[in-house]
């Protein structure tokens, strides 16, 4: 008696994580079947739970995944049938009755059985069946025959099937009642719809012998298992989702585990050194044709490897596969490893199926060729619908076009990206919507990037009004400023050229932006240094009123607000970029080890960077500060009588020291706070 009690406190957790679909099952687990008097409090409080909080949740954003348990559904539908007889949130559960019998028409309609779905959505609706109204007739069934109870996708089949079925509701007079299920069926294949098209779904095409070609969709989820939790791994990393793996046929076992070791491969080899490692693939075929307990039973044969390995990747890398786009191919123990895709049976037959089902572009094996040349109706067909099909030889060349590259590593368009990046920075250009994770680093740490600019041109003011207060008394205020001010700007534009320059690097997937970035702003400095030796006085003996030739002292000052630019504020950026852009990339073992300082820097990281742990930068950086105000006390000290420093001046060289602390903190904490959220990411 004790376990379901425990199980039933792990829901509030799951449903605090969003974990709902979990918390859903788990709690539908508990109940096993009981009548609502037969619930104890805590199952009380559990419906209560599911009721308020996980049901709109799923209603909301998991519509494709309900409809594919009409089992479960029906359980849930027993109870809330027995909690409204019993008044319990009367109003509420009445309108949630009706959205799950909804849902459990759509099911009857992807399974083929209309009358079923006449039921459902009449009862949904509160009216009695068969009495008030008749069930579908000979008209109705006549408009819906040529549909394909293909996908189940809801542009391809539901949509139209439900059209007919209102239209055949209007035809007996029932106009309220159509226009009431059109509402909610609307809203519901809108977000099935939606559903489809999310990352890891990818439609796949079945030979049935004597029937043709069919097309199911293969979605894939992923799940993140660190090796230090100890759990045992599972059937070669990939399970079916909803059976246990020795229940499906032995040639869909097979093809699912070189699906997984090709799309392993393919990440590995462009760029993901992490791969699947630590990752747990769950997949399913979404629409059926029957019991989803019977689902196994089926499907067979090594075709579902090629959509399944693009699945896979999909889902990794959150890009998405149009729901237009159809595969099928298969791969072997041999060629796993390298992609190379094997030629497969029926692929004649399953093309024209996906033609005609509105698919508008086609992978098949290059091995299958021949049989497709062969059959020239075929490439007539294609032409008439407007789909391409296309032959392939490895899973690189599926997902380079259906996948794009993040960037060309082009030099021309990595600097034309980082200018785009430098006017987003200064508010020049609106930030653009990009589409891959990881590539708008600045964007999330736009107000750093800015700081740092600001700060760090701040301090380049003060040593140039330090320089003409100090040095050069008698330098004009206005030709002073004339040359201050561009120095401040053009130090300023240069670190934020240099963060712009660094997600450039992260889009194209190259390392060297970091030695521009450090001569990038090795010449604004020099800049700034070359416009204050014009404000500086041009004595031939310039021993007679300093220790020390002046320019060399300037020179001292920004050479270490340089080191600090790069040294430290770009570069810590970049390690934090360079963390992000593994956590975005999932690539959490490297992260890992890249954190630890334990693996080589050049191949693990996507940006180079001086790695220093946080605790020894800020120990380092506070030694620099105390050195940098004794530089200073000692270059205040030897300034010989007759110069014409004042109070002003001294307030202005504590405050040009004080900004330096202050950025020296500001990227600290940014350090220290990025690195926190990034072990939180994969913790």
């Amino acid at each position: 008696m004790s376990e379901p009690a425990d199980s039933l406190a792990g829901i509030p957790g799951l449903i605090d994580a969003l974990r709902v679909r979990e918390a859903f099952v788990l709690f539908l687990e508990c109940v096993d079947g009981r009548a609502w008097p037969d619930l104890s409090d805590a199952q009380l409080r559990a419906l209560d739970a599911v009721c308020s909080r996980v049901l709109p949740e799923l209603l909301e954003h998991h519509v494709l995944w309900m409809v594919s348990r009409p089992g479960q559904l029906r359980q849930m539908l027993v109870l809330l049938g027995e909690s409204l007889r019993a008044n319990y949130r009367a109003p509420a559960t009445l309108d949630q009755i009706a959205w799950i019998r909804c849902l459990l028409a759509i099911s009857e309609a992807r399974a083929g059985r209309p009358a079923r779905v006449h039921e459902e959505l009449c009862l949904s609706c509160g009216r009695p069946w068969p009495e008030s109204i008749p069930p579908p007739n000979g008209t109705f069934r006549e408009q819906t025959k040529e549909l394909e109870l293909n996908a189940g996708a809801a542009t391809a089949f539901l949509r139209p099937f439900f059209a007919a079925y209102l239209d055949f509701l209007r035809r007996q007079g029932q106009h309220e009642l159509a226009n009431h299920i059109e509402s909610r069926i609307g809203r519901l294949l809108g977000l099935l719809a939606r559903d489809e098209t999310c990352p890891g779904i990818v439609q796949a095409l079945f030979h049935v012998r004597g029937e043709g070609g069919r097309s199911r969709f293969v979605h894939v989820s992923l799940e993140y298992r660190p090796a230090s939790e100890g759990k045992p791994g599972p059937w070669d990393g990939i399970v079916y989702a909803r059976q246990i793996i020795d229940h499906l046929d032995t040639s869909m076992q097979e093809a699912a585990k070189w699906a997984r070791e090709a799309a392993d491969a393919y990440l590995r080899q462009n760029g993901y050194p992490d791969g699947l490692d630590e990752r747990l693939v769950h997949w399913e075929i979404t629409t059926l044709w029957g019991d989803t307990a019977d689902l196994p039973r089926h499907y067979a044969g090594a075709s579902i490897s090629l959509p399944l390995a693009v699945a896979i990747v999909s889902e990794y890398l959150d890009r998405l596969v149009p729901n237009d786009v159809a595969l099928t191919g298969a791969f072997g123990a041999v060629s796993a490893s390298s992609g190379s895709i094997l030629p497969v049976d029926g692929v004649p037959e399953k093309v024209e199926h996906a033609i005609r089902g509105g698919c508008r572009l086609i992978f098949t094996p290059a091995g299958n060729s021949l049989e497709l040349d062969e059959r020239p109706a075929l490439r007539h067909l294609a032409a008439e619908h407007g789909a391409c099909i296309v032959s392939v030889v490895t899973l690189d060349e599926v997902c380079k076009r259906l996948f794009p590259p993040e960037g060309s590593g082009r030099l021309w368009d990595m600097l034309r990206d980082t200018a785009t990046n430098l006017l987003e920075i200064t508010g020049f250009r609106r930030p653009r919507e990009r589409p891959f994770a990881g590539q708008a680093t600045h964007q999330r740490h736009r107000l750093h990037v800015r700081m740092c600019g600001l700060l760090v041109a701040a301090l380049v003011l003060c040593e140039g009004l330090i320089v003409c207060k100090g040095l050069a008394p008698t330098c004009p205020a206005g030709r002073a400023l004339g040359l201050i001010l561009p120095s401040a700007a053009i130090v300023g534009l240069g670190m934020w050229a240099s963060f712009s320059l660094a997600d450039a690097g992260l889009s194209h997937r190259k390392s060297w932006p970091w030695f521009v970035s450090i001569a990038l702003t090795a010449m604004c400095f020099a800049t700034a240094l070359l416009l204050f030796s014009r404000i500086l006085p041009s004595e031939a003996d310039l021993s007679r009123r300093y220790a020390f030739v002046p320019v060399a002292g300037v020179m001292k000052d920004l050479f270490l607000m340089w080191f600090f630019a790069w040294g430290v504020a770009t570069n810590t950026y970049n390690a934090v970029a360079a963390f992000e852009r593994l956590v975005d990339r999932h690539q959490f073992v490297t992260a890992r080890q890249c954190l630890r300082w334990d693996s080589p820097l050049e191949g693990r990281l996507p940006l180079r960077c001086v790695h220093f742990p946080w605790s020894w930068g800020a120990l380092g950086i506070a030694v620099i500060s105390v050195i940098l105000v004794y530089f200073d006390m000692d270059f205040l000290g030897s300034l010989r009588t007759g110069t014409d420093a004042g109070f002003w001046y001294f307030l202005v060289a504590l405050g040009r020291d004080m900004l330096f602390v202050v950025a020296i903190a500001e990227v600290m904490i940014f350090y220290k706070t990025a690195l926190t959220e990034v072990r939180k990411a994969f913790s």
